[in-house]
C-alpha cells in the first residue's frame, strides 16, 4: 500500500512537471509583437509645404488587385500594405472618387513604390515579418498639370515600424 501511495504521488508530480514545461511562452504570438509594417503616407498642402491637407474622397487600390481601400472620411494620413514578394507595388490614388456633382470628374494618379523586402525572424510562434529597405517612389507627372499629386518626398526609406510617416504626398 505504501508503494502504491508513493507511486501515485510520484506520478502526480511528474504529470504536473510535464504539463507546466510542455507549453513554452513562444507558442503564442502576443498581440503587441511587431509584424510586417504598413506604409504610412501623410498628405501635405503643396502651396504651403507644411500644412496638412486632406485629399477629397480618396480611394487607393493596388494595381493588379481587386480590393479598393475607400476612405469615406477625409484623413490626413493613411496606412497601406506593400507587397512582401516583389520589389515594387503600384497604386492608383483617386480623389473625388464618389462625388455626386456631375461636373467633378475623379482624378487618378498612379504611384510606384520600389523597395527591397527583407525577412526578419520574430519567433517560432509569430514566424517572420518583412521590413522594406531603400524605399523610393515615382509617378508620372503630366505636363498639362492634370495630376493632383504634385510631388512625393520619402521621409524614411527603411520601413521597420509604424510610428511615423514614411512618405509625404504634396497636393
Amino acid at each position: 500500500m505504501k508503494l502504491y501511495k508513493t507511486l501515485t504521488i510520484l506520478f502526480c508530480c511528474l504529470s504536473i512537471m510535464c504539463i507546466s514545461t510542455g507549453c513554452e511562452r513562444d507558442d503564442i504570438c502576443a498581440e503587441d509583437t511587431p509584424t510586417t509594417p504598413l506604409l504610412i503616407i501623410k498628405f501635405i498642402d503643396d502651396e504651403t509645404g507644411a500644412d496638412i491637407k486632406q485629399p477629397n474622397e480618396l480611394q487607393v487600390s493596388a494595381i493588379g488587385f481587386l480590393n479598393i481601400i475607400d476612405y469615406e472620411t477625409n484623413q490626413d494620413s493613411i496606412m497601406i500594405p506593400l507587397r512582401t514578394r516583389g520589389l515594387l507595388t503600384n497604386f492608383q490614388f483617386t480623389i473625388d472618387s464618389d462625388t455626386t456633382d456631375d461636373e467633378v470628374v475623379p482624378n487618378i494618379d498612379e504611384v510606384s513604390f520600389q523597395y527591397t523586402p527583407v525577412e526578419e525572424y520574430v519567433s517560432s510562434a509569430c514566424g517572420f515579418k518583412v521590413n522594406y529597405n531603400g524605399l523610393t517612389a515615382s509617378f508620372e507627372n503630366e505636363e498639362d498639370g492634370g495630376n493632383w499629386i504634385k510631388r512625393i518626398t520619402i521621409e524614411e526609406d527603411n520601413i521597420t515600424d509604424e510610428t511615423a510617416a514614411h512618405v509625404l504626398i504634396f497636393h
